[in-house]
């Protein structure tokens, strides 16, 4: 057990309901792939923030009895916070579940993410990909758009949504998303280099190279032979 770990499991002796300090816990189990401790500490976390929402909900209602509503509105944006940290972490014990293959469980978290917090735009980003997973590809494309609503800077939706509209062979609103990753993500030699394959597609050779000669100057494993021959590099 490292120093940093070993100060949050105090943190948590001190205040079992230290929602935060069960998040970092899980985060630093999970960089050592101890996974059963990381699901551990991410329930734990959950079932905290489920608590503390519900504890808050009621709060207001007694509060607004007694005509206390400066106390009403602050709970209530309290509980707004809370319930976008509950949503998160809905999301990412999602993807823990989708990594896995479960995705009846994993579909379940981010639905119940979406109840948490409807303006979440990872979760509509999950839901897009088990759409995919599923071969709903209409829903798939409907919930990446979702997502964008509310993030329009998300990147792995531009990214899907770029790649959806390049096989649909509408290069520019592909090129749209993926220049909209990119802005989130300038150092993202995938970025670069799905550019780069838009850009011969397109037949503008000299924007195609420059992006190539980007991400392989980013990354040299993206070094691509018949990539290189198509750009007469």
């Amino acid at each position: 057990m490292n120093k940093v770990m070993h100060h949050l499991h105090r943190a948590i002796e001190c205040d079992p309901e230290f929602s935060d300090a069960h998040v970092s816990l899980a985060k630093e189990y999970k960089k050592e792939d101890d996974f059963p401790h990381y699901v551990k500490h991410l329930n734990k976390a959950i079932k905290i923030d489920r608590k503390q929402i519900h504890e808050s909900k009621e709060q207001q209602k007694n509060y607004a009895h007694q005509n206390l509503f400066g106390l009403v509105r602050k709970l209530f944006f309290l509980e707004m916070d809370q319930k976008r940290h509950l949503s998160n972490l809905l999301v990412e014990m999602g993807t823990y579940h989708f990594a896995k293959n479960d995705i009846k469980r994993a579909q379940k978290l981010f639905n119940e993410a979406e109840l948490v917090d409807p303006l979440n735009g990872d979760v509509y980003f999950y839901q897009g990909i088990i759409s995919q997973k599923n071969r709903k590809y209409k829903k798939s494309y409907d919930c990446f758009i979702q997502c964008i609503e509310i993030d329009i800077k998300h990147y792995k939706a531009n990214i899907e949504l770029g790649k959806y509209y390049q096989r649909k062979k509408d290069f520019q609103l592909a090129e749209v998303h993926f220049f909209c990753a990119l802005e989130s993500h300038p150092y993202d030699p995938s970025t670069h280099m799905l550019i780069s394959r838009l850009y011969v597609m397109m037949k503008k050779i000299n924007s195609a190279k420059h992006h190539y000669d980007t991400a392989v100057s980013l990354d040299d494993l993206f070094i691509d032979k018949k990539l290189k021959d198509k750009l007469d590099i």
